[in-house]
């Protein structure tokens, strides 16, 4: 600015009268900064000239208290400090101005007593103490993540610790030393305030322009949010069921903002910048300042979104192009191929065949960074090694991780089928060997290919893989399904059932609760292999009848409804973020599961025969009346089976530790019943 000129001038020449003349424009002027105050005192501080510095500050600090602007002024106090030996006057106007500008503190007095601005310690200190004590004062507000917004509605000093009422969580206790690492300061114009304020006005802004939400949004936090923060943040703006419609609509918006910069290639962020003109030069900055594979990273998201940008920054691109070719051929195919994609006349000092002579071309596809890319190359490949591109696409399944280029290439295989087999068979046979393989045959396996693979010969392998495989146990637990399970099973000698059985009895990463499910579908088709003691379920038959009953509903209903189920949620499409279809599944699981537990139960069970009821002793379908030894009043008890139980008719089943501590009693004896004695009376039949 020119009036600061004019003062650094007669600073130099000394020409003070000049220099008040000038800082009283400058006080005037609400343009100027206060970094610029304090860098002219600065420079009379080095002409020794500290009292003249001080009396220019005061006349601002002044100036700023009189227009009730409090935080200018105490900045001012400050810097004051710098300039004087003395600082307890100093002390003195900032607790002053403290006071003014937090006077519906209730705990002022005691922040300032704590902070130690009374005594003759650092100021500074003391002012840091302070402020922190302020930023978590009453009435303020926070966010934190794990429990959303929330106001500080209680403070106490003298331990540092807050208590803010959050959405999530009521009267949270936070010491300060906590709280500075887990809550996010709001000011009244912040994203977060307003939407746990008035929520409306932003679902108003979602509806007219959701374009302008999301700036406002990001405005506010100052810094990248990715996609599922962003997400997370429209809750409750968006009906959860629309939130993905919703964002996919408005993401194809974004990207063609100017005032929203996308960065990453695969986990994106959001960052909201004030111009065009900044926006082309902070990507062209970042671009000069990257690394050569990270500048064709760049230039791809550019020639997509911003050919501005791509224009500018192309120039720079064909010369790493020319650089690098010899070291890195890949990413110098890579330049190429953009280039070629785009249609862009590039000055490049090497072709594609060039490439493909310098290194191996499965070295160079798994190099390449584009999977378009990729594809192109293995066309290549095929021309130009018509006697050996299987081998060489034999070799690439085994080293690429891609599941989407692992798909092409045995696509391109198919010609081949007994190639083909014999790498799925090779993979199936050592997952250790090629786990990333692995788990793309397994999720080809999930989609309905390769069901050869899903038999009772390949079973033990797939869930000992368990146990050395990592990442593996969910799309596992999807391929073996209970009904998938149940229905191999089926076709399985005893052989193979006892193989399986000691692989699940074995398995160390297989839940028990997934081991009982198997071993009672190996038990329903193999009772005789699972050795254990015999475990009778005593019933009447009108249970057993229910009980019956209940499996059929389950067998001819629910698991049918379950499977239409399972095809309408299939229609929503992406299986892996299709909520309605992993619900459906899970239900799929535990029908097969409850129908499983009961069938198994009905094998086992024993009618209680009113015939065969002696009323000797206690026993299995009795009724036991007793006294209370402390207050004489009468109680019974039926004792029956697990099925026939009800408590409010005081039947319980035989299982039960009451009917165990009664059975094999006879009249008179005594017995304790939570820490009650009572005596035996009488029994009768129950049925």
């Amino acid at each position: 600015m020119e009036i600061i000129e004019s003062i650094k001038q007669a600073i130099a020449k000394k020409d003070f009268q000049k220099l008040e003349d000038l800082w009283t424009d400058m006080v005037l002027d609400k343009q100027v900064h206060l970094n610029d105050f304090f860098e002219i005192t600065k420079d009379l501080k080095k002409l020794n000239e500290s009292e003249r510095a001080l009396l220019l500050l005061e006349m601002l600090a002044m100036h700023l208290e009189s227009n009730n602007e409090y935080a200018k002024a105490i900045e001012v106090y400050k810097n004051m400090v710098y300039h004087v030996r003395d600082d307890t006057e100093i002390r003195k106007k900032i607790i002053n101005l403290y006071k003014l500008q937090y006077k519906e503190s209730e705990h002022l007095d005691e922040y300032l007593k704590i902070s130690g601005f009374k005594e003759t310690g650092s100021i500074f200190k003391a002012i840091e103490k302070l402020e922190e004590f302020l930023k978590y004062d009453v009435g303020t507000y926070f966010y934190f993540e794990r429990y959303g917004t929330g106001e500080v509605i209680e403070v106490i000093p003298s331990k540092k610790e807050i208590v803010i009422d959050l959405e999530k969580k009521k009267r949270h206790f936070l010491t300060l030393d906590i709280a500075r690492g887990l809550l996010m300061p709001l000011n009244k114009e912040h994203f977060l305030y307003i939407k746990h304020k008035n929520i409306d006005d932003l679902k108003e802004m979602a509806l007219a322009d959701p374009v302008e939400l999301i700036k406002f949004m990001l405005k506010s936090f100052q810094e990248p949010l990715t996609a599922s923060q962003v997400k997370m943040h429209l809750h409750g703006i968006i009906e959860k069921q629309e939130l993905n419609k919703f964002w996919e609509k408005l993401r194809k918006k974004l990207e063609k903002n100017n005032k929203i910069k996308i960065s990453g290639k695969t986990a994106k962020t959001y960052t909201y910048i004030e111009s065009n003109l900044d926006k082309i030069e902070i990507e062209i900055a970042a671009f000069n300042e990257a690394t050569e594979q990270e500048k064709y990273l760049f230039a791809e998201e550019y020639a997509k979104k911003m050919p501005a940008v791509f224009k500018r920054i192309l120039p720079g691109l064909i010369e790493t192009g020319n650089k690098v070719f010899k070291q890195e051929p890949a990413l110098a195919l890579d330049i190429l191929m953009l280039c070629n994609d785009l249609k862009t006349e590039a000055n490049l000092s090497y072709t594609a065949d060039t490439i493909l002579d310098m290194q191996s071309p499965e070295d160079i596809v798994k190099k390449l960074n584009n999977f378009e890319h990729q594809i192109i190359l293995l066309k290549l490949i095929k021309e130009k090694n018509p006697e050996e591109w299987t081998d060489i696409f034999r070799k690439l399944i085994f080293t690429v991780n891609n599941f989407k280029l692992l798909d092409d290439i045995a696509e391109n295989l198919k010609c081949v089928p007994d190639k083909l087999k014999d790498i799925y068979y090779t993979i199936f046979s050592v997952p250790k060997q090629y786990p990333q393989q692995f788990l793309w045959m397994l999720r080809k396996m999930q989609s309905g290919d390769l069901q050869e693979y899903l038999n009772i010969k390949f079973i033990p392998r797939l869930i000992d893989s368990l146990n050395y495989v990592k990442g593996i146990k969910t799309v596992v637990n999807k391929i073996l399904s209970l009904e998938n399970f149940d229905r191999i099973l089926k076709q399985a000698k005893d052989e193979d059932a006892r193989r399986i059985l000691e692989i699940i009895n074995n398995n160390e990463v297989l839940e028990d609760y997934k081991k009982k499910d198997f071993l009672r579908i190996i038990e329903h088709h193999f009772p005789h292999l699972i050795a254990k003691k015999i475990d009778i379920i005593y019933t009447t038959e009108t249970a057993l009848l229910k009980r019956k009953e209940e499996l059929n509903k389950i067998i001819t209903i629910e698991i049918p409804e379950n499977k239409k189920e399972i095809s309408r949620a299939r229609e929503f499409g992406d299986l892996s973020d299709n909520f309605e279809y992993k619900a459906a599944k899970e239900r799929q699981d535990q029908l097969y599961q409850k129908a499983r537990i009961i069938e198994s139960e009905l094998q086992k069970t024993k009618i209680i025969d009113p015939a065969n009821i002696s009323t000797d002793k206690v026993d299995i379908g009795t009724k036991i009346r007793l006294k209370n030894l402390q207050d004489g009043k009468p109680i019974h008890y039926t004792i029956l089976g697990r099925w026939d139980t009800d408590l409010e008719k005081n039947i319980i089943s035989n299982e039960a530790p009451v009917a165990k501590s009664l059975l094999n009693k006879i009249p008179g004896d005594h017995i304790t019943i939570n820490e009650v004695e009572y005596e035996i009376v009488e029994i009768e039949k129950g049925l």
